[in-house]
């Protein structure tokens, strides 16, 4: 609600500023982050889990001697947002990889992770200990491809963010009921924190400054009293008598 803040002769500033305290705003806010800790957890920690481990993959592979082949392999995280340093293997001779149930299921079926092995000169290595298992299969595919080839050099980039979004669409997420309340709650406990508006007229000037501090920033709109058709208010008033309204401007335009 809009509330009149301080009003003269020749100025009158309507503000919600006033309506609830900062502290009551940040107390609310504080609430309603805590009541959503549940749903913040079933919602979205698997979201920030898997989102953690997603991203793009680049394999890059030389073929030094008729016997031997030397990779390059790198993951970035987070989307891709987070990179890593590529991994040195040398004498590589073979992929494999396995699957490993993880405890999730999807329309009652068991979700997989899978793990990718190579074989070297100098034993057995493991790249991803918990990758999707579509990506394990096409790394080793393409992997072994290579190896099992004449060619001089190999360079592979697999996107992982399809299969995540595909893996974890809206349809088959069984977290996504969660995942929207959670959203809901946080998007109302940041509104409730931030949001303002301020109406300022300024007879002298013949001025309207209208100002609104949402999410998305500050937008302020000027307006000259001769651009103004009509203004009217809803009242309305508490139990202690105070009295707030809202303003409804109509502008020539």
């Amino acid at each position: 609600m809009l509330k009149i803040v301080s009003q003269t002769n020749s100025e009158i500033l309507i503000s919600s500023k006033d309506t609830f305290t900062f502290r009551g705003r940040l107390s609310a806010f504080i609430f309603l982050i805590c009541f959503n800790l549940p749903f913040l957890y079933l919602g979205l920690f698997p979201a920030f889990h898997y989102a953690s481990k997603t991203g793009v993959i680049n394999i890059e592979c030389d073929r030094v001697k008729p016997k031997q082949v030397n990779c390059q392999i790198s993951k970035s995280k987070f989307f891709d947002l987070v990179k890593t340093k590529p991994l040195d293997y040398k004498f590589v001779q073979y992929s494999a990889y396995d699957l490993v149930e993880t405890g999730d299921t999807i329309n009652e079926n068991p979700v997989y992770r899978a793990r990718v092995l190579l074989m070297t000169g100098l034993g057995e290595m493991e790249v991803f200990e918990d990758i999707h298992k579509l990506t394990g299969y096409t790394i080793s595919d393409s992997l072994n491809s290579f190896v099992g080839s004449n060619q001089k050099s190999f360079s592979y980039k697999y996107d992982e963010r399809l299969v995540f979004a595909t893996w974890w669409g809206l349809i088959v997420n069984p977290q996504l009921p969660w995942l929207l309340v959670s959203s809901l709650i946080l998007w109302f406990a940041f509104v409730i924190l931030i949001y303002n508006e301020e109406f300022f007229f300024d007879k002298s000037n013949r001025l309207l400054k209208h100002t609104k501090w949402t999410l998305f920033g500050t937008k302020i709109n000027h307006y000259l009293f001769n651009e103004i058709a009509k203004i009217d208010v809803l009242y309305s008033s508490d139990s202690y008598n105070r009295v707030s309204f809202i303003p409804r401007i109509t502008i020539n335009s």
